[in-house]
C-alpha cells in the first residue's frame, strides 16, 4: 500500500507498514481479581480473521513461589492439547548488573519459561507474547515472549524467549498457566492482527 504525504509543499509517497491497513484488534481482556488456574482464549477469538495473535499482560503473579509461566495449544477448542517437543531458547540481561546470557533447550507439551516467577508483593511480571502459525497448517507454531520480571530469587531480568512446535495443524485455543498452583493476579489481553 502506498500513502501520499505532503512534505515541504511537495507530494511524496511512502510504503505503509504491513499491518497499517488492518491493525490490532482487541479481542478479550481477563483481569484476575481472585486466584484462578488458567487464562484461556477459545475458538470464538482464534479464527482465520487474523494472521498473528498478541497477548499482552501486566502484573502477572503466581500463588506459589518459583513457578514458571507457560502456554499450551489445542486444535479442538480445549478438549485436548497438542503434545510434543518445543524447541526453546532465550536471551536475558540482569537489571542493575552487567550479567547477561542465553541458552537453548527443549520443553515437553508446554511452551514453558526457564525463569521462575516470584510471588512476593509488588514483584513485576509484565510482557508480550507474539504467536504465529496458529491458523496455518503449512507453517509451524512459533511463540516469542518479551518481558521484564523479578524472579523468585530477587534478581530482575529483561528477557526474550522463543519456542517452536513442529506440528502441522490448525489451532483454535490457547491456555496460559503457571507450572504449579494458581494465577494470583494480572491483566491479560489478547489482540488479533488483521490480514
Amino acid at each position: 500500500m502506498t500513502i501520499l504525504r505532503l512534505n515541504n509543499n511537495s507530494l511524496s509517497s511512502v510504503t505503509a507498514l504491513p499491518f497499517a491497513t488492518g491493525g490490532l484488534v482487541k479481542l478479550q481482556t481477563t483481569d484476575v481479581t481472585s486466584a484462578q488456574a488458567t487464562i484461556t482464549f477459545d475458538n470464538t477469538l482464534i479464527t482465520d480473521t487474523y494472521d498473528k495473535y498478541i497477548m499482552s499482560y501486566q502484573g502477572a503473579k503466581p500463588v506459589n513461589d518459583a513457578v514458571y509461566l507457560r502456554s499450551r495449544y489445542s486444535t479442538d477448542n480445549g478438549s485436548s492439547f497438542e503434545t510434543g517437543t518445543f524447541s526453546y531458547g532465550y536471551n536475558h540481561g540482569q537489571m542493575g548488573s552487567g550479567s547477561d546470557g542465553g541458552s537453548g533447550s527443549t520443553k515437553s507439551n508446554y511452551a514453558e519459561s526457564a525463569f521462575g516467577a516470584g510471588n512476593d508483593a509488588n514483584y513485576p511480571y509484565n510482557g508480550i507474547f507474539y504467536i504465529d502459525g496458529l491458523r496455518d497448517s503449512s507453517t509451524y507454531l512459533t511463540i516469542k515472549h518479551s518481558a521484564i520480571m523479578r524472579q523468585f530469587n530477587n534478581n530482575q531480568y529483561v528477557k526474550e524467549e522463543g519456542w517452536s512446535l513442529s506440528n502441522s495443524v490448525v489451532y483454535n485455543y490457547i491456555e496460559f498457566s503457571f507450572s504449579s498452583g494458581n494465577i494470583a493476579d494480572g491483566t491479560f489481553t489478547l489482540y488479533g492482527l488483521q490480514k
